[in-house]
C-alpha cells in the first residue's frame, strides 16, 4: 500500500540514490574534494581520488561512509565526509494533463501538487483513473493514488482519459457522458434529460465495441451499459 511508502518529507540519510539524483559531496578543509556531482544512467559517480563509485541502492549515509572509508589512511588521516542530495530525480508525468513531461522533485511534492506542476488536469482526464509506477527493491510497482497521497523522486504519474458513454436521438441532452459503475440503460437515458416526446422507447439500439468490431443490437432499459457504447434512441412512428 502506498501508505507504507509515503511521507511528507524524505529523510535525506536514509534516502535511496539512483540515476539522475545529484548528490553534495563536502569533505571538510578539502575544497578540491568538495563538489556536486550527478548520478549517471548506471548510477555511478566519478569522485576525485577514488574513481568511479557505484551509488545506485546506496541510502546518503551509506555513500558517506563509503568515501570516508576509502579516503582514511590511503589519502587522509581523518575524514570528515558529508553527504547530501543536491537535486533529486525527476517526477514524470503523462496522460491526460496539460503539460505533460518530467519535473523536480520538491519535498512534500503530493499528487495535487504534481499535477499543478504539470498544468492541471486535461478536460478529458479522469481523476479516478490516476496510477502511479514506483520502483520498490528494484522492482517496479504499480498504484492507485489519491490526491493527497506523497509523490517520491523517479514516481511515474499516468493520468487515463474518462471513461464515457455516448447517447444521440431523441434524449433531452444528447452527448458524451461519464461512466459509472452500474450503469443502465435506464440511468443513461435520465442522464441524458429523458426521452423526448417523440422517442421510441422500444427501438433502442447500442453500438459496442466486441473484440475490436463494432457490433449493434438492441437494449432493454434494465441492462448494462459499459464504458465506450453509443447509444441511440431514435424518433418514433406516430
Amino acid at each position: 500500500m502506498l501508505w507504507l511508502w509515503a511521507c511528507s518529507a524524505l529523510a535525506q540519510s536514509a534516502y535511496i540514490l539512483s540515476p539522475g539524483d545529484e548528490v553534495s559531496i563536502t569533505v571538510f578543509g578539502e575544497p578540491d574534494l568538495s563538489m556536486s556531482i550527478k548520478l549517471n544512467e548506471s548510477g555511478d559517480l566519478n569522485f576525485p581520488l577514488l574513481g568511479t563509485l557505484s551509488a545506485r541502492g546506496m541510502s546518503v549515509t551509506d555513500l558517506e561512509n563509503t568515501i570516508t572509508r576509502e579516503l582514511t589512511g590511503t589519502y587522509l588521516i581523518d575524514p570528515d565526509v558529508r553527504v547530501s542530495v543536491a537535486e533529486y530525480r525527476q517526477v514524470y508525468i503523462s496522460g491526460e494533463v496539460n503539460s505533460p513531461g518530467g519535473y523536480d522533485y520538491q519535498p512534500g511534492l503530493t499528487l495535487d501538487k504534481a499535477i499543478s506542476l504539470a498544468g492541471g488536469y486535461s478536460e478529458i482526464a479522469s481523476k479516478e483513473r490516476v496510477t502511479l509506477t514506483r520502483v520498490i527493491n528494484g522492482a517496479s510497482q504499480q498504484f492507485s493514488m489519491r490526491p493527497t497521497d506523497a509523490v517520491l523522486p523517479g514516481d511515474i504519474i499516468s493520468i487515463a482519459e474518462y471513461l464515457q458513454i455516448f447517447v444521440n436521438g431523441e434524449v433531452q441532452r444528447p452527448g458524451n457522458y461519464p461512466y459509472q459503475a452500474g450503469l443502465t440503460l435506464e440511468k443513461t437515458i435520465a442522464l441524458a434529460g429523458g426521452f423526448t416526446g417523440r422517442a421510441s422507447k422500444r427501438r433502442i439500439k447500442i453500438s459496442r465495441d466486441i473484440d475490436g468490431q463494432q457490433q449493434t443490437g438492441k437494449i432493454k432499459m434494465r441492462d448494462p451499459v459499459y464504458p465506450g457504447d453509443t447509444i441511440t434512441v431514435p424518433e418514433g412512428f406516430f
